[in-house]
């Protein structure tokens, strides 16, 4: 019995002595600056030159939704939740219930997502739609 209680007094020291050595560890923190340099000025930071809006993030994988709005007669475009975004020919694909469709066959009021490339000038396209 005494090897027993031995050995539970030695894993208690044990643990105790583990806990005390990252107690400290864990709640401190320390914060430094590269080179010892001085933070910025708030004004240095609001009034730095902002990266165009195409550059700050890539959205073209994300999948967008939204509801039909209007089509363009000539069907060049497509509005969606007041945006007009263009339909580019041989690069936007339209899948229609997982198979492949006519851009012709989009219909205002449809619920559709979709993911979004650049096109002419930057504007904004459609490169491909989801149709159920």
């Amino acid at each position: 019995m005494n090897a027993l209680f031995s050995r539970r007094r030695a894993r208690a020291v044990c643990l105790g002595l583990a806990a005390a050595t990252l107690v400290p560890v864990a709640t401190v923190a320390n914060a430094s600056r590269v080179g010892g340099a001085p933070p910025p000025a708030a004004s240095a930071v609001q009034g730095a030159a902002q990266e165009p809006t195409q550059g700050q993030a890539d959205e073209s994988a994300s999948l967008r939704q939204g509801t039909v709005g209007a089509v363009d007669p000539r069907g060049g475009r497509v509005q969606v939740q007041g945006v007009w975004i263009d339909l580019v020919a041989g690069r936007t694909q339209l899948l229609r219930g997982g198979r492949a469709a006519g851009l012709d066959t989009l219909a205002a009021g449809e619920p559709i997502r979709f993911t979004v490339m650049s096109g002419r000038a930057g504007a904004p396209a459609m490169k491909v739609i989801y149709a159920p």
